[in-house]
């Protein structure tokens, strides 16, 4: 399963988040036709502010990686299959069937960052629906070698896949950036691609590999 938490991405909020920390705490009230820029993968499309560009030293399990450093701002977004997903929920024994993809997901990468770095969620757990999809998003924060850093987490489920889009910034930023932030999430939208193509490049039998993993139990 891929995780949000990566080395890296402690790494970057350590040494990136360098400039003032004072900030205006008045929202940009950006317009989505005017100041986004149109980001596509493979299985989805999102809008984002134009002023973040892409790096590639957030999380290389992510499929888009945006930031601007001098803003202090931060997005990813992670695509990861179902069938994947399935599959390590098994391996993992973790989730519940009772619950939606969207909150199994959550739920495992919260935990994945509880082991990381001590975290509180600030906004609880709030279901909604992006473009078709039922959604969850929760706010965070964190205290990072004496940094507050600020986070909205959402995981959308989409026909075939789960995407994981996260959006950081400093605490005395939220004001400022939260509101656009928000507007991204609205955009994601999934794609239609070729699932026989995106299967074809893994090439995992997972129930004979479930097989061969009881075998050496």
């Amino acid at each position: 399963m891929k995780l949000l938490v990566k080395s890296t991405i402690v790494l970057i909020l350590l040494t990136a988040l360098t400039s003032c920390l004072g900030g205006s705490k008045t929202p940009e009230n950006l317009n989505i036709d005017e100041d986004f820029k149109l980001f596509e993968s493979t299985k989805f499309s999102i809008k984002i502010p134009d002023y973040l560009t892409e790096t590639d030293d957030l999380n290389e399990d992510a499929e888009m990686q945006m930031q601007n450093m001098f803003r202090e701002t931060y997005m990813i977004v992670m695509a990861e299959s179902k069938s994947d997903f399935n599959f390590a929920r098994r391996i993992l024994d973790m989730g519940s069937d009772s619950l939606s993809y969207a909150e199994n997901y959550m739920d495992m990468q919260l935990e994945s960052m509880e082991e990381s770095f001590n975290y509180k969620v600030t906004k609880s757990k709030m279901t909604h629906v992006i473009n078709g999809m039922p959604a969850m998003t929760v706010e965070a924060g964190a205290n990072i070698d004496g940094l507050n850093v600020v986070y909205i987490i959402t995981t959308v489920e989409s026909d075939n896949d789960i995407f994981y889009a996260t959006s950081w910034t400093l605490k005395d930023r939220k004001d400022k950036y939260f509101p656009s932030f928000y507007q991204s999430l609205e955009t994601l939208t999934q794609l239609e691609y070729d699932m026989e193509s995106e299967e074809s490049e893994m090439d995992i039998d997972y129930e004979q590999l479930l097989k061969d993993l009881e075998l050496e139990e």
